[in-house]
């Protein structure tokens, strides 16, 4: 049996700026790639709840009020197509219970279709842009998680002994007795995030490799389920992950589908983005970023915070 234990138990009603203020690095905004910048404004803006920050006749910046999270680039032809390496999904994380019961009351008021999910170290709703890449939002719940467990499949142990699947039905009840604020004019918390990534990997050993060497540390990694996650020195350590559920050596999809163009991960200090460049050594500086690739190939602007 292989388990893998969070040794941190955070305190539930902690705020999560809080929470990740002690990691390596955190994300920047997710650029993607879409055939509409009507229909992607409509959904940033109406079901997802994002400002729209600025935009031009090509692209479109959305956050909150005070950042940027999603860049969409009205360049892609085609719609997301499955079978091809790259983005599997992103996940905007949500503050606190609130503001979580606020994104799914969105999504009710919206009669938007999703896929409500309980991972034990987290909260999460699915759901797929105009063009079916899949978003996911987030309520890091790690308090409540104990260990995985990969014997005869993947199982969570949750923190007080319980034995679950990774994978189970969200109690959406829940989620919305903690609604207090049901306006949905108002835009998304300013604390809201980019809190995790999920890639299709043409070799995940590869891909979790090159991670580590950017500062990721390991959480889980299991050759046998073709998956590994990393975390990033906080108590919620799904921060990155990757899987070849899609198929090995798979391909980058074409330059003019829709999907992901970069994500930026930005580092709390100079010294952990210096000794990041020093062990990947191929890379790009431009304007005070460095342009680097994983061996899948998605291109990532590592810069500081």
């Amino acid at each position: 049996m292989d388990t893998f234990s969070t040794l941190a138990k955070a305190n539930p009603i902690k705020n999560q700026k809080n929470r990740i203020s002690e990691e390596f690095a955190s994300f920047g905004a997710i650029h993607l790639k879409n055939t509409s910048l009507e229909k992607s404004t409509n959904f940033w803006t109406k079901i997802v709840g994002m400002k729209l920050r600025k935009s031009t006749e090509n692209s479109a910046e959305f956050g909150t009020e005070t950042k940027t999270l999603v860049v969409v680039h009205q360049t892609a032809k085609t719609p997301f197509k499955k079978g091809y390496s790259g983005i599997y999904h992103f996940a905007i994380h949500a503050p606190n219970k609130g503001e979580f019961a606020r994104m799914l009351h969105r999504l009710h008021d919206n009669y938007y279709p999703y896929s409500p999910v309980d991972h034990t170290m987290s909260k999460s709703l699915y759901l797929d842009d105009p063009d079916g890449i899949n978003v996911e939002f987030t309520l890091e719940t790690p308090e409540r998680f104990k260990k995985v467990i990969s014997d005869g499949g993947i199982k969570i142990e949750d923190a007080t002994g319980n034995i679950l699947g990774a994978s189970v039905y969200l109690d959406l009840d829940k989620i919305l007795e903690n609604l207090e604020n049901k306006d949905l004019d108002k835009p998304l918390s300013k604390h809201t995030y980019i809190g995790h990534l999920h890639l299709y990997a043409n070799n995940v050993q590869k891909a979790n490799a090159f991670y580590k060497k950017l500062g990721f540390t390991q959480f889980n990694n299991f050759p046998e389920f073709m998956f590994a996650d990393l975390g990033a020195g906080g108590p919620y350590q799904h921060r990155l992950a990757m899987n070849s559920w899609h198929g090995m050596e798979k391909p980058l999809a074409p330059a003019d589908h829709a999907g992901m163009a970069h994500f930026q991960l930005n580092y709390s200090t100079k010294e952990k983005l210096s000794e990041a460049l020093n062990n990947v050594t191929v890379f790009e500086e431009k304007n005070g970023s460095y342009c680097v690739y994983d061996p899948t190939g998605n291109k990532l602007l590592l810069t500081i915070e």
